[in-house]
Formats: structure tokens, C-alpha cells, sequence
């Protein structure tokens, strides 16, 4: 078998890379009006997640198929969450830049433990969405959950997701080829997470 025959690995392996770049892809534009956010992070993981499953969706038709049918559960819960994010990044520049730049150690410390333990939460309720037909307030509690009882990866997903975006703007001539390999890497690492877990979940019910 060639190297360049469609069913061998390396052809796969490249084609699921491309998948993985298209999914990144829709989700940004479709994130560019902001208060559709949450039901394209929803659609990416929804996409991602059956892919890793090995169930070879068509993955733009996929991604619209869920951005649809979950668009108003995470936009309602998107909404609120981009609100305290945005002040939860006031506070910060406070802190860093503004009148509670003296706020003590400690306090910096445990803000900082917040803010990460906030970001995870969020972070964690769209694959939920994608996965789950549950309640809200249920979605809420299982996102909690999974959070504390994954916090080590979350915190590297996290720590990856932070060093890409300063890495991209200290080389802003290779912002684009940066941004396209770590959100490759990213989506590929917490899709294996999300599908491993789940799966234990599901066992469970």
C-alpha cells in the first residue's frame, strides 16, 4: 500500500488533521459575533468527539447540525458566563494596572486559583452540551464535577491554550501557522479526554 493511497495511515492521520483545522476554523468565525460563542465551541466538540469515537461524520455538516439544535441552551449559559469573564478580566487589570495593585499576596494567589478553576468550568460545559441532553442546572453540577475531578488536565489544557496566544503575539508574522498547529494539538488532546471520561460516565447511567 502507497503512502499516498487514501486508506493508508499517513493519509487518515492527514485527513483527520484537516478535519481538526476546518473544525478550529468554523468555530472561530462563527465565535467572531460573540454571543454565538457557545454554540460554536458546542459544535466543535460536538464534531471532535465523534470523529474520535470513529464515527467519520461529514464535519461541516455536522458542526451547522449541532451549532442548531444546541444553539439556545449555550447561548443562555454562554451569555452569563462571557459577562463574569468580562469581570473577572476588569478585576484582573484592577489588580495588575489600577487601585488593587496593592491587594496582598496571598489574595493575588487565591484570585488567581479562581480565575483558572472559572476558566476549566466554563471550558468544560460546551463538551457537555455536545454530548449530553441533560438540564442546565444538571449541565452546571456535571461541569462542576468533572472540573475538580480532572482539574490536572484541564490546568494543562488551559496552561497550552495561555502559551499559544503569547507565543502567537511575539511572533505575529507566524501568528496564523502557530494558531492553526496549537489549537490542532489542543483540540485533539481534550477530545481524547472528553470521549475517555464520558465513556466511564455513560457506563455508569
Amino acid at each position: 500500500m502507497g503512502i499516498f493511497n487514501p486508506d493508508s495511515e499517513f493519509m487518515m492521520f492527514i485527513s483527520k488533521v484537516a478535519d481538526y483545522i476546518i473544525i478550529n476554523l468554523l468555530c472561530l468565525v462563527l465565535s467572531i459575533p460573540v454571543v454565538t460563542a457557545g454554540a460554536a465551541m458546542t459544535a466543535k466538540f460536538y464534531v471532535a468527539m465523534k470523529m474520535e469515537r470513529g464515527e467519520e461524520p461529514q464535519v461541516v455538516k455536522a458542526f451547522f447540525k449541532s451549532f442548531k439544535e444546541n444553539f439556545k441552551q449555550s447561548t443562555l449559559i454562554w451569555l452569563p458566563a462571557l459577562a463574569i469573564s468580562l469581570i473577572i478580566v476588569w478585576d484582573w487589570y484592577s489588580i495588575l494596572f489600577g487601585k488593587t495593585q496593592s491587594l496582598f499576596f496571598w489574595g493575588k494567589i487565591i484570585f488567581l486559583i479562581l480565575t483558572v478553576l472559572w476558566w476549566a468550568f466554563v471550558y468544560n460545559i460546551f463538551p457537555m452540551i455536545a454530548r449530553f441532553d441533560i438540564s442546565s442546572k444538571e449541565l452546571l453540577k456535571g461541569a462542576m464535577t468533572f472540573t475538580f475531578l480532572n482539574f490536572p488536565r484541564m490546568f494543562l489544557i488551559l496552561l497550552l491554550t495561555a502559551l499559544s496566544y503569547v507565543i502567537e503575539a511575539w511572533y505575529m508574522s507566524w501568528a496564523l501557522a502557530i494558531w492553526v498547529l496549537c489549537t490542532t494539538v489542543i483540540l485533539y488532546y481534550a477530545t481524547k479526554m472528553y470521549v475517555s471520561e464520558y465513556r466511564k460516565i455513560e457506563e455508569r447511567m
